[in-house]
């Protein structure tokens, strides 16, 4: 409670916007019901500001849309019920010619999750006895149009929602949980590669891809807040996140594959410790470098501003790499590999920290474009 009442004095905070939808959602039912009141007969009032509240979506685009689609099944069960009941009234035999009709048209795809609004209207209406009343079911029609517009109209024009920093939020946790399974896998490696916690390691790295799932939807909400918002232009994105989305997802398979690769070094037969397999020395550079990885990683996504230390880590992660190349040369010209049983997987380990670097470095390496003429002649 301590915490939700803390986030309301934040900027831009989860608990603050939820505080102005339900203030919107308020608002938007009080102006519908003085709306109809005035225009509608009474029975049929209480539809425009049930219809406002559930307008109040989470984006001014989703409330736009939904709110035609609401329109547009309520039209259609009206439709249904008035002319069904107008002939027949209610009886099992209007049931049958109205039922199947209005589930057809509520799998109409562009009808979203309101088209079940189609057969709910259209039974109702033909169940209270007002299919024949054409009054009322003009009214119904008419509050629903009315709290459809009151609804989009507030969502719209007061505090417009616009999720600037829901996506950053998302890619700086993403970041910090990878740069922790990096930081946790190089401490067991520097303990002469003690690998006890690869379980927790294991499920760590599965996270990674659940919480990606939800760093994509934030991004998507992101996107999709813009749309139709009079806010838009007086708050820019604040990057392209997609592109950061992209790199992580890609980081992830090759945290995964790491993963994979110490669990089938732990699981060899007759080697009681990963050091049957993979050196001592290796293990302490290797861990170095998850490290450096690791430091990197948090300060690249999401980018820091006026971040001068970055460089400098992807160049010391550079150096380490060199060095473990220059070291396994040697001992293959020496004739001296010293656990040449792991040599595969010392290879497949460095392979995977070297893409992690690479997918580091292109993010902050601004993109050139060569417009010399040279760049456009003829093969």
């Amino acid at each position: 409670m301590r915490q939700q009442v803390a986030g309301l004095g934040e900027r831009n905070s989860s608990q603050r916007l939820e505080l102005r939808q339900i203030a919107k959602a308020t608002a938007a039912a009080v102006l519908a019901w003085l709306i109809a009141e005035r225009l509608l007969a009474r029975e049929t009032v209480w539809f425009a500001p049930a219809t406002a509240v559930i307008m109040v979506h989470a984006t001014v685009y989703r409330t736009v849309t939904n709110g035609l689609r609401r329109v547009g099944a309520v039209a259609a069960g009206v439709f249904l019920a008035g002319s069904i009941g107008h002939l027949l009234g209610l009886n099992a035999l209007s049931l049958v010619l109205i039922v199947p009709p209005a589930l057809i048209a509520a799998r109409w795809h562009r009808m979203g999750r309101h088209g079940s609004d189609v057969a709910t209207t259209s039974v109702l209406m033909l169940s209270f006895g007002a299919a024949s009343q054409e009054g009322y079911l003009a009214g119904y029609v008419a509050a629903t149009v009315i709290g459809a517009l009151c609804g989009a109209g507030v969502n719209a024009l007061l505090w417009p929602p616009l999720y600037l920093r829901r996506p950053f939020r998302a890619l700086r946790g993403q970041s910090r949980e990878a740069a922790a399974l990096l930081e946790s896998m190089a401490a067991g490696l520097k303990e002469r590669c003690d690998l006890s916690r690869l379980p927790e390691w294991e499920t760590r790295a599965a996270e990674l891809d659940a919480r990606l799932v939800q760093t994509r939807e934030a991004i998507t909400d992101e996107v999709e807040s813009r749309r139709y918002n009079l806010r838009r232009s007086r708050h820019p994105s604040e990057g392209d996140h997609a592109v950061l989305l992209g790199a992580m997802s890609q980081a992830g398979v090759h945290m995964h594959a790491i993963v994979r690769a110490l669990a089938h070094i732990e699981q060899q037969p007759g080697v009681d410790t990963a050091t049957g397999w993979i050196s001592v020395h290796f293990a302490r550079d290797y861990a170095e470098l998850l490290d450096t990885l690791a430091a990197a990683l948090v300060r690249v996504i999401p980018p820091a501003p006026g971040d001068r230390e970055t460089p400098h880590l992807l160049a010391r992660a550079r150096e380490k790499i060199e060095a473990i190349h220059r070291q396994m040369t040697t001992e293959i010209r020496a004739g001296e590999v010293e656990r040449p049983q792991g040599w595969a997987a010392s290879g497949s380990l460095l392979t995977d920290a070297e893409r992690i670097l690479a997918l580091l470095t292109r993010l902050t390496t601004p993109a050139t474009t060569d417009e010399s003429p040279a760049s456009h002649a003829t093969p």
